[in-house]
């Protein structure tokens, strides 16, 4: 970890309150006190920067909370060929009915489940579920080309939409 991140993760540290926690909103409160800390050169101060970013943030959590089957789940997803620049969304559907990109969302759930062995891993009570990941590969894609058109189809609007 270069020392910028460093620097970054020792005020964040330094802003733990009296129950331990660090609180997002009193960080950026300490951020805006503090206009030479590194925290401070991480946010963005421009507020019509800042609030399109989080209408786009909105939108996002609606889409994963609003778009959802009769059991709840998810009808849209979010592959990784899809977060090159701003990200987006597939139908579900679409994703499960073509071979790629199925490819592509089974080796991102094994990224995730990377992830969440690392997170979790000092709880020994996931073990076995940390071995039967282990016993999980990474599947090859078609030729890059494909995943490349796919990425293309991303970034053009659909029929009908706004």
């Amino acid at each position: 970890m270069n020392q910028h991140y460093k620097r970054i993760a020792q005020e964040l540290r330094g802003l733990k309150n009296k129950a331990g926690l660090v609180d997002p909103a009193a960080a950026v409160d300490w951020a805006r006190a503090h206009p030479k800390s590194q925290l401070h050169k991480e946010l963005t101060w421009d507020d019509s920067v800042a609030a399109e970013r989080y209408r786009i943030w909105q939108v996002r959590s609606l889409i994963s909370v609003h778009i959802v089957d009769v059991q709840g789940d998810r009808e849209f997803i979010s592959l990784s060929i899809d977060r090159h620049q701003f990200g987006g969304y597939r139908e579900a559907t679409e994703v499960l009915s073509n071979r790629t990109m199925l490819i592509i969302m089974y080796n991102d759930c094994l990224d995730e489940l990377a992830r969440l062995q690392r997170r979790f891993s000092a709880l020994p009570e996931l073990a076995p579920v940390w071995a039967a990941v282990g016993k999980l590969t990474k599947k090859k894609l078609p030729p890059v080309r494909a995943a490349a058109r796919l990425r293309g189809r991303a970034e053009q609007p659909r029929a009908g939409a706004p």
